[in-house]
């Protein structure tokens, strides 16, 4: 089965974050779980923002 996941709106430094984002997304799609914490780019962070 082949699947694809992808990984956008990274701000104008993206290039110094690819590689941190990049191992966050490996961990998630091949164990489910991360090492580290990833609150930061949880999209569900965004519906708990005050309007």
């Amino acid at each position: 089965m082949s699947r694809t996941y992808d990984v956008f709106g990274l701000p104008e430094r993206a290039a110094e974050l690819v590689p941190v984002v990049g191992e966050k997304v490996a961990d998630l799609a091949l164990t489910g779980s991360a090492a580290h914490p990833i609150d930061l780019i949880d999209p569900s962070r965004l519906a708990a923002a005050p309007a």
